[in-house]
């Protein structure tokens, strides 16, 4: 097969940066057997030493990897905040698509510490209904109480949560390749 020489010296480049295919790395190999204009641009390309930054992909991915870590923790923050919010109002029902919905979120972002995730959000409720509690009757022994019928709901919709990331987690797993 006849190649010019442009294309040769097209693809000296990518050749001596290993990222030709190896069938371009053939034709250029055998082109310079033959062509003594195209084995010495070959051989300066060798010798020419570019200075290319070191690109550090470590770095950019880490960087990427906290971004998306930042952004799970604050959609899982104001999930939390609203779903607790709304245990008040008339849209409560949306609790039960929320509460769930942060479960999820804080399995697959707090992986191994995923207990956390219901133990805040029992932790939250509480304290919110224990202060809406007081503050609409005052202080008496059953507002500390009655904020704990809402925190176990919402701990089981966020445990329920939980339990269905960790099945769809298992249900995706990728298996050895055989």
């Amino acid at each position: 097969m006849n190649i010019s020489c442009d294309v040769i010296l097209d693809l000296i480049p990518l050749v001596k940066d290993g990222v030709a295919s190896d069938d371009s790395t053939i034709i250029v190999n055998e082109h310079i057997k033959s062509c003594e204009s195209c084995k010495t641009e070959f051989e300066i390309f060798e010798s020419t030493n570019i200075e290319q930054p070191v690109i550090k992909d470590e770095k950019i991915i880490s960087a990427i990897k906290r971004s998306i870590f930042i952004t799970q923790l604050t959609i899982l923050a104001a999930g939390a905040i609203i779903g607790v919010a709304l245990s008040n109002s008339m849209g409560m029902f949306y609790n039960f698509i929320i509460m769930p919905l942060i479960g999820g979120i804080g399995f697959t972002v707090l992986k191994r510490k995923w207990y956390l995730t219901p133990l805040s959000i029992f932790i939250l409720t509480y304290l919110w209904q224990t202060i809406m509690g007081i503050v609409a009757g005052g202080f008496n022994w059953i507002a500390l109480y009655s904020g704990l019928y809402y925190s176990i709901i919402y701990t089981m919709l966020v445990c329920l949560g939980v339990i269905i990331a960790m099945l769809l987690k298992f249900a995706f797993k990728k298996e050895g390749c055989k």
